[in-house]
């Protein structure tokens, strides 16, 4: 009973912020492999300032699997304020022949993208999750 009177105690509720993928581009690829820089803009929309020790991420397109990725670039993100990463995810050819085979499936409409993943915190025992979804209509 003290140890969970204790954990009640702590703040679950995380801070308030947002990560978009702001640009992607092909670093290397290989047979089997594909190498892609993503920049990731991560905004601070709470007051308090976050000090980020890493994150670790996965990309879905159009609901497959894409690439995943993790970072340990570590920076302080001041209160109500925002900065691009850049990160490095790989995806394999089973993740490109997936997603090849879905645009061969796809008759029209928008292509959805879904990025989800973990902040790494000081003050986070767990990390904070967070998940983006979007739609860019290729038409």
């Amino acid at each position: 009973m003290v140890i969970l009177s204790g954990c009640a105690g702590l703040d679950t509720k995380p801070p308030q912020f947002k990560v978009n993928i702001t640009n992607m581009k092909i670093l290397e690829s290989t047979l089997m492999e594909q190498r892609y820089q993503v920049d990731l803009r991560i905004m601070n929309r709470s007051n308090k300032a976050l000090d980020i020790d890493g994150m670790s991420f996965d990309i879905e397109l159009n609901g497959k699997d894409f690439a995943s990725g993790v970072s340990n670039t570590q920076f302080k993100l001041e209160p109500l304020s925002e900065t691009v990463v850049n990160v490095t995810v790989s995806s394999t050819i089973f993740g490109i022949i997936r997603q090849v085979n879905g645009f061969k499936k796809m008759k029209s409409g928008p292509f959805k993208y879904e990025l989800s993943g973990t902040v790494y915190t000081s003050s986070s025992l767990f990390g904070i999750s967070f998940l983006e979804q979007g739609e860019v209509d290729l038409n």
